[in-house]
């Protein structure tokens, strides 16, 4: 990844994600979006879980941490970006839960699912990983 990317007005950002995507998706917008952050996981692959929060800098998502580990469950905090927006589209941050979902598939070679929840300030995401689950091996 290139460490000075080059950077991309929010708001430009924010018209494709917030309307023209929630306008052509509609009440699929969640799921779709969802794939999407996982299908980005696969093209643009972490080396590990301390490149996460670069990552999300880079990309203009806001700052990640983990906030709690249990077990199979990965707790993160989002903080997103300033924002022209008072609200998000429902689903909003589900690209963020799909990214980190396949990531954590990929380093736990085991199905993860993800979980994005949107609080006052900061969002939640929540990533479950299957240990029992295990992926199929590419053909």
């Amino acid at each position: 990844m290139d460490a000075t990317p080059k950077q991309t007005p929010l708001f430009g950002i924010e018209l494709i994600r917030d309307y023209v995507l929630t306008d052509l998706l509609g009440s699929d917008y969640r799921q779709v979006i969802y794939w999407a952050g996982k299908r980005l996981a696969r093209q643009f692959p972490v080396v590990d879980e301390s490149e996460l929060a670069s990552f999300f800098e880079q990309a203009g998502w806001g700052t990640l941490e983990i906030k709690k580990r249990k077990g199979t469950v990965v707790l993160f905090v989002l903080s997103p970006p300033d924002t022209t927006r008072d609200e998000r589209p429902h689903g909003y941050f589900q690209l963020e839960a799909g990214f980190l979902a396949e990531q954590f598939s990929r380093f736990n070679g085991c199905v993860a699912e993800g979980y994005a929840e949107l609080t006052k300030e900061l969002v939640q995401i929540t990533v479950q990983i299957d240990p029992k689950d295990p992926l199929e091996p590419l053909k």
